[in-house]
């Protein structure tokens, strides 16, 4: 059973569960069966209560069985917390470039690139994608439109934005393959090596769940590896430039933190800083080739990042 079309907010949809998803996980489940959304919106779904399993809530990881009944409900959205205009004014959102094929934009610190879930009211750089351009409505899934790779919402720096379905598998191939190219300009505490390379596999904090932890080498599949040169030491700090092997949750965040030299702002990993009110992390170059032609582009480091490296 596959089901392509979308579920409407406020809409419950039930289905009986048949030989294909029995003994899987309940988020495995219905995300398989409803192709539309991804597996981390149902379980966004299932931690709220808003799927059920024969009328109970059930965990995400339910093992479903022959014959249940697994019923959604989307809930109703509300109104969005500030207008389109509002945002525009808070948030600069630049477009570096404009192909037919993709778009690469830089997004400001502090903006979600889409919503955490279905009933989120703040406004996205999803939000502002589509009031732009009207075609991403059908690229990628339908929970997070245009996004074929995400940054945290306090960090800046560039995203590429496939701009039709056949782009779409064409860089998330690209990203799977590992033939896109970032790097990353971060200032941590401290003074670290001149350069270095950081093979620390990254999984799930299993105590606090919004926090990702490095882990033994042995036995984890989830393999991480990040390299650095230092650009310029400060007195307290550091400017490094980042390039990452893989694309890990938090993976800069948490390598720098796991060799001494947490990233300066960073809350989660390190501490607060009177510098800046975020991770002084900034996704400065992206770079790729794509159908034939090589691609390459840049994005100045935000103002906060900069009054750092000026002090």
């Amino acid at each position: 059973m596959v089901i392509t079309d979308r579920i409407n907010p406020g809409e419950t949809r039930c289905i009986v569960v048949d030989e294909q998803c029995v003994g899987r996980r309940l988020d495995q489940c219905v995300s398989e069966i409803f192709t539309s959304y991804t597996r981390s919106f149902f379980k966004n779904l299932i931690d709220s209560e808003h799927i059920t399993v024969n009328d109970v809530p059930a965990k995400a990881g339910y093992k479903v069985r022959l014959g249940d009944t697994i019923c959604i409900t989307l809930p109703k959205l509300s109104d969005a917390k500030m207008s389109l205009a509002a945002f525009e004014e808070q948030f600069k959102i630049t477009v570096v470039a404009s192909e037919p094929d993709f778009l690469i934009v830089s997004k400001p610190a502090g903006l979600m690139v889409h919503k955490p879930n279905e009933f989120s009211t703040d406004i996205t750089l999803v939000d502002w994608l589509l009031s732009c351009y009207a075609e991403l409505k059908h690229v990628g899934t339908q929970d997070r439109p245009g996004i074929i790779h995400r940054l945290d919402k306090n960090t800046s720096g560039l995203l590429i934005i496939p701009r039709t379905q056949e782009s779409f598998g064409l860089f998330g191939e690209l990203f799977r393959t590992r033939k896109i190219d970032k790097i990353y300009w971060v200032i941590v505490k401290g003074h670290p090596n001149q350069s270095g390379t950081i093979d620390l596999p990254i999984g799930r904090d299993p105590v606090h769940k919004h926090r990702m932890i490095h882990l033994p080498k042995s036995g984890i599949k989830r393999d991480a590896f990040t390299s650095y040169r230092v650009l310029k030491y400060f007195k307290y700090y550091t400017l490094i430039e980042v390039k990452i092997m893989t694309g890990r949750t938090h993976q800069i965040r948490v390598h720098c933190a796991a060799i001494g030299h947490p990233v300066i702002g960073d809350t989660v990993y390190g501490e607060p800083s009177l510098l800046i009110n975020r991770q002084a992390m900034h996704a400065k170059q992206i770079a790729f080739i794509f159908k034939n032609k090589a691609y390459s582009f840049d994005s100045d480091i935000p103002a906060d990042m900069q009054k750092l490296l000026t002090t």
